[in-house]
């Protein structure tokens, strides 16, 4: 539904506003590369460079400035030339070529501005503030000569302001560039790079004020992409995520969004919890781009969420298996593809997994949590209950009660599936010191004694020592006292009970009258008159 709709409107905005569409993409250049952001501009600015209504020389300019910026000379000095072919009066890509001789040539560079300055007619404050910008990107003192012309020439122009700003903003002085992004907007209320790099600058101490601002520049210029994408970007950045999947959904629908926006729009609408949304944009733009790692990634998510386990573990392993993405797994990824391996019955892989996770990020409790479960889920107990006590150790002060309770259920089920006796023991020792824990923190909780019994008597197989005597008696104490007739009471009546027969019978095998025996198998059979223990009472 969300497709369609998104088609929709961007069909209507061609049909409606043709005119308006084509000036509006290369501006959306122009508007891009002025805001900092010289290769979504470049992007632009090629998408729209042979449209007959573009000013060609201008068009080249801005495209000589963002292969320029991009650190792209040769390519700038030819769109500098070319521009200068299109149109020899125009002033500004005489500029770009004498920034290109900054570096070694400041007289020939010279010349160059000089005829910019020429050509100037009623632009000479945009040229001497463009040529003011080239001596200070490049490091040189003769910046400051050329923004006092721009300002003798127009005290009111807007970008003498930004470019103010920028300087204020390099050198450390973010109070001092605010006032100059400020008045630049005062002058020009639709100087759009004002709004972005003011919002951007103030963003990480007040996210709510540079939202302020970026919704200020989308209401007087809404069909501008950069006003729409910065907008909704900020909003994503600020956890707002339902107001920015809808203004996500509008700057789509701008001719001039990116392709590789699609994925972030995808990312909104999983994050807003629109599985299915997100996952038909993404299965759509996984047509055109069949290995993008972030469209793969979030129809790992998306499948994941919606317990499409089989496709999750598909999308996942094309890019999870893949060693040249290394670099960009996510600890999540690891967690969410695991999960998925998880559910389809793939424990060997979904160890494979996690190992290759924590290899990489040692010290992530989440990670280790996860491997502890992975490893569970291929009876691998031992390195399961290993893994939870790294988990446990890795969080420190943060270990919960029941991360201690669930620590010592590890152990004791690696120790019971173990064959070796020492080995056994050792491991219902580590389930033992878990479950002293619990008992500690908890104390008026019959549990953590109940298993320390359990894990005592395992240590104790023929209970001969009575290792986990003291702890049934405990159990026995806290759960009558509540009145409780459940399995658990009867687990240490039914112990201490055989604990007292072995002693009876040793101490006289021929005469023992077995009081301490019949006391607590007797407890069994008044809360179970059937219970199996008759028949064991019936030979004393």
């Amino acid at each position: 539904m969300l497709k369609k709709s998104l088609l929709f409107a961007a069909l209507m905005l061609v049909a409606s506003a043709v005119s308006t569409a084509v000036a509006q993409s290369y501006n959306d250049g122009v508007e891009y590369f002025k805001s900092g952001q010289p290769d979504r501009a470049k992007i632009i600015l090629e998408r729209t460079m042979n449209d007959a209504s573009t000013n060609k020389a201008e068009a080249l300019y801005y495209l000589g400035e963002c292969e320029f910026a991009l650190g792209n000379k040769t390519a700038a000095s030819k769109c500098y030339n070319d521009g200068v072919s299109a149109n020899a009066g125009y002033p500004f890509n005489y500029i770009g070529l004498g920034k290109l001789l900054l570096d070694s040539n400041t007289k020939e560079a010279e010349i160059q501005f000089k005829k910019a300055i020429k050509f100037a007619k009623t632009d000479k404050a945009a040229v001497n503030t463009n040529i003011a910008r080239a001596y200070f990107e490049a490091g040189l003192p003769q910046f400051k000569k050329y923004l006092d012309n721009a300002l003798k020439a127009d005290e009111q122009y807007a970008p003498i302001f930004v470019l103010q700003g920028d300087i204020a903003w390099k050198n450390g002085d973010p109070g001092l560039a605010a006032g100059d992004y400020e008045n630049a907007i005062y002058y020009d209320a639709n100087c759009v790079e004002a709004y972005i790099k003011n919002a951007k600058m103030h963003y990480p101490l007040n996210p709510k004020y540079a939202t302020g601002k970026l919704e200020e520049l989308l209401n007087l210029r809404p069909t501008s992409a950069i006003a729409q994408r910065e907008y909704a970007e900020a909003l994503f950045n600020a956890g707002r995520f339902t107001q920015a999947v809808k203004a996500y959904a509008t700057y789509m629908a701008n001719p001039n969004h990116f392709a590789t926006d699609r994925s972030r729009h995808a990312a909104l609408l999983f994050f807003d919890k629109k599985y299915e949304e997100s996952l038909t944009l993404i299965e759509e733009a996984l047509v055109d781009a069949p290995d993008d790692i972030l469209l793969n990634r979030f129809a790992m998510y998306d499948n994941n969420a919606l317990e499409n386990y089989e496709q999750a573990a598909e999308y996942g392993a094309k890019f999870m298996n893949n060693e040249a993405n290394a670099d960009l797994i996510t600890a999540q990824d690891y967690s969410v593809y695991g999960n998925s391996l998880k559910q389809i019955n793939r424990p060997d892989e979904y160890v494979a997994v996690l190992e290759k996770a924590i290899s990489k990020d040692p010290e992530n409790p989440t990670l280790m949590k996860d491997l502890s479960d992975a490893y569970k889920a291929a009876d691998q107990m031992v390195k399961s209950s290993d893994a939870m006590a790294k988990y446990m150790e890795l969080i420190g002060d943060e270990a919960k009660t029941m991360d201690f309770f669930n620590l010592g259920r590890a152990y004791y089920s690696a120790a019971q599936a173990d064959t070796v006796m020492d080995t056994k023991v050792e491991l219902f020792k580590k389930a033992d010191a878990a479950f002293t824990v619990v008992a500690e923190r908890v104390p008026d909780d019959y549990r953590g004694n109940l298993w320390r019994a359990r894990s005592h008597s395992g240590m104790d197989p023929e209970t001969e020592l009575g290792l986990a005597k003291p702890f049934y008696e405990k159990v026995a104490e806290m759960l009558e006292a509540k009145g409780d007739r459940s399995n658990n009471i009867i687990e240490a009546y039914q112990y201490l009970g055989y604990y007292s027969y072995l002693k009876e019978y040793a101490a006289n095998p021929q005469g023992a009258k077995y009081e301490e025996t019949r006391k607590w198998w007797g407890k069994i059979l008044e809360i179970n008159p059937d219970h199996s223990i008759k028949e064991a009472m019936s030979q004393l």
